[in-house]
């Protein structure tokens, strides 16, 4: 076994030198290091996002919870997941299940199938209406080209719509402009190993494209308990870009993609191909338009039964921005989107019908008022949806900041968000394990039936948040927020009495139906300080706390009431540093808190990743990443499915990177 494991090392360490030595010829690279050092307090504070009003806005000025991730934040963070990087956000709930599945949130509700997180790459919905949630080893982007990550802890549905409950993430990919020229990056180690290669050129007089692809393959983790290894996982994406701006008053973007993302069971493929435009008009006023379709195929198979989902999604939004008119700056927009369902199952799931089509039309429109000039705002906005599961839905948001002095902003929020019924819990029966045979069951496994209910309602949410950003002093920056969430109609599932059935092989089964039967409320906090003690040190920490109070009706009988508040962390904490040595060498460490997870019997833990980086050259640069060093394992979740089941042994994990520009 171990000369298994060193000879595979040597195989990807050979790999990796290969591709370094087709990469030895230099050219011009893109960027310089002196273009990759990080951003200031005030250039961050001055950065535009758009994430809370889809209008580009100053990050200190936004009325909410927004954090954002940088190009460099990204760089310097060695990881090579998405789900990896949102763990050096305050307050998100990141936990690893196993080699490619993940558990992530935000302010509570974390499961594998968290359905209260809207997640987008560039606008892009990728949160799958089977379940209400993302399949994030699907969620694969080539990290070099995302510009940024804009997150939003709390509710964003008065922009966004529905199931942008707890928490809105954009990844915002580079404009083709800004990737000319080739990149090519490998990793190798002890848990995983891939690469990419990406070539951009400019194409006319005003425009850009480029093209990547990108594989990846990482080992299996472990079970704890027993041992055994449990599945791999690799990855396939292609995808290109091509941005042009055909008049001073015009930008046009096109953008596709395609994926698979094999990890035995599910596998998951897929595409899509999004076009955005905008225009300025004379007056000043800003139209914008986007389109997209997209399909993606899901395949579960065990020993009992198939089931292979087949979506395809046309989804269009008109956005205008219009010319300030005194003290009020309005934006609106409408929407359409259509999705159509092909479900093929055989065994013990079935959906019925196999085959549907649903669609959901949107507006939206936000007033942001100038009370006090340059110091006192007021938001006013909604969301107005039709869906064809529960019909309409309004989701409000009342905002206000407050600029005390220049370098500090005061906010607050009333919002309401909501979680609409997905396929599953409306046409979807399915069974699943929840125990293996065992003596005090006669010797047969008990397996859960789901059961449809047509007649579910949407979760709610009304949130009331307030923070306050603050910088005392030219390198120190202080973001405090607080958050109060009252919740109603939250999905629980209904317990019916054991039966036995002998077909088609002897088990015990217990009847569940998804019902509306949960209310209560969570509150808590993140708070962040951002400390530039020199030009060439920067250090971040954070702390979070969330407490949850979750009941349910009288006479229901589910399991995930007392259960679901038990499967996020009550205190989390994080600390970061990024160092810049001499002669082109960079050391960047991030120590983590979590705390434990009742439900899975998960401790609470601390671990410690590092990266050590050498900028060989302007277009070359190398990195030793080390992940979860402080101890040989840990668990970070739990198995949902299965009752009582261990953790997954989440390992120590140490590669090599190479980046390559020309």
């Amino acid at each position: 076994m171990k000369h298994n494991k060193l000879s595979n090392m040597r195989l990807r360490l050979s790999t990796l030198a290969t591709a370094l030595l087709f990469a030895m010829p230099t050219f011009a690279a893109d960027k310089t290091i002196e273009d990759l050092k990080e951003l200031s307090l005030e250039e961050l504070a001055d950065m535009q996002v758009s994430i809370l009003s889809k209008k580009p806005e100053r990050l200190a000025d936004s009325a909410a919870a927004v954090f954002v991730l940088t190009s460099e934040d990204i760089r310097r963070s060695g990881y090579s997941t998405i789900p990896e990087l949102l763990r050096l956000v305050p307050g998100m709930n990141v936990a690893r299940i196993d080699t490619s599945e993940w558990a992530i949130s935000s302010r509570g509700f974390n499961s594998r199938f968290a359905n209260k997180l809207l997640v987008m790459v560039d606008g892009r919905s990728v949160y799958n209406s089977l379940f209400s949630g993302v399949y994030w080893e699907a969620l694969d982007t080539l990290l070099p080209d995302i510009e940024r990550i804009e997150i939003i802890r709390g509710p964003g549905a008065s922009t966004w719509g529905a199931n942008a409950v707890n928490g809105v993430i954009n990844i915002i990919t580079k404009n083709a402009t800004d990737t000319r020229g080739g990149l090519a990056t490998a990793h190798a180690g002890n848990q995983q190993s891939g690469g990419a290669v990406r070539y951009g050129t400019q194409t006319g007089e005003s425009g850009s494209v480029r093209a990547y692809v990108k594989y990846d393959d990482r080992d299996p983790e472990k079970k704890l308990a027993s041992g055994l290894d449990i599945k791999d996982f690799y990855g396939k994406r292609f995808g290109a870009r091509g941005d042009w701006e055909p008049s001073s008053d015009d930008a046009l973007s096109v953008q596709g993609e395609w994926f698979d993302a094999n990890a035995e069971d599910p596998w998951l493929s897929g595409g899509n191909l999004m076009a955005q435009w905008q225009h300025i008009r004379t007056s000043g006023a800003e139209d914008s338009f986007q389109a997209y379709y997209s399909r993606f195929e899901m395949e579960t198979n065990n020993e009992n039964s198939q089931m292979r989902e087949l979506e395809d999604t046309l989804d269009f939004e008109y956005r205008h921005q219009f010319v300030p008119l005194g003290r009020h700056d309005l934006i609106g927009g409408l929407g359409y989107r259509w999705q159509r369902s092909n479900i093929h199952s055989e065994g013990l799931n079935h959906a019925e019908p196999p085959k549907r089509s649903y669609s959901r039309i949107s507006a939206f429109i936000q007033d942001e008022i100038a009370l006090v000039e340059d110091r006192w705002f007021l938001t006013l906005g909604t969301k107005l949806e039709h869906n064809d599961f529960t019909g309409y839905e309004i989701q409000p948001t009342i905002r206000t900041r407050w600029h005390p002095q220049a370098n500090s902003t005061l906010w607050a929020s009333v919002s309401r968000a909501v979680r609409t019924p997905n396929r599953a819990e409306h046409d979807v029966a399915a069974e699943q394990l929840a125990l293996p045979p065992d003596p005090s069951t006669g010797g047969l496994p008990v397996y859960f039936r789901t059961t449809t209910n047509r007649v579910m309602e949407s979760e709610t949410l009304i949130a009331y948040e307030a923070g306050y950003r603050w910088q005392p002093v030219k390198r120190l920056g202080m973001d405090l927020s607080l958050f109060y969430n009252d919740y109603d109609e939250l999905r629980t599932l209904e317990l019916g009495d054991p039966l036995l059935d002998p077909q088609p092989f002897p088990r015990w089964i217990v009847p569940t139906t998804a019902e509306n039967r949960m209310q209560g409320h969570s509150y808590g906090m993140e708070l962040t300080a951002d400390w530039r003690l020199t030009d060439e040190l920067r250090l971040q920490a954070w702390y979070s706390l969330l407490k949850m109070n979750l009941n349910v009706d009288e006479g229901s009988n589910s399991l995930e009431s007392a259960e679901i508040q038990k499967q996020s962390p009550e205190q989390q904490a994080g600390l970061r540093s990024a160092l810049n040595l001499p002669h082109d060498m960079e050391l960047d460490l991030f120590l983590r808190y979590v705390g434990a997870l009742e439900q899975f019997k998960v401790d609470d833990y601390v671990e410690l990743d590092a990266r050590i980086g050498w900028n060989v050259k302007d277009n070359l640069s190398l990195s030793l990443v080390g992940r979860n060093l402080l101890q040989a394992s840990h668990g970070e979740f739990g198995t949902e499915t299965i009752l009582n089941a261990p953790p997954h042994d989440i390992v120590r994990e140490l590669f090599l990177r190479a980046e390559f520009k020309y």
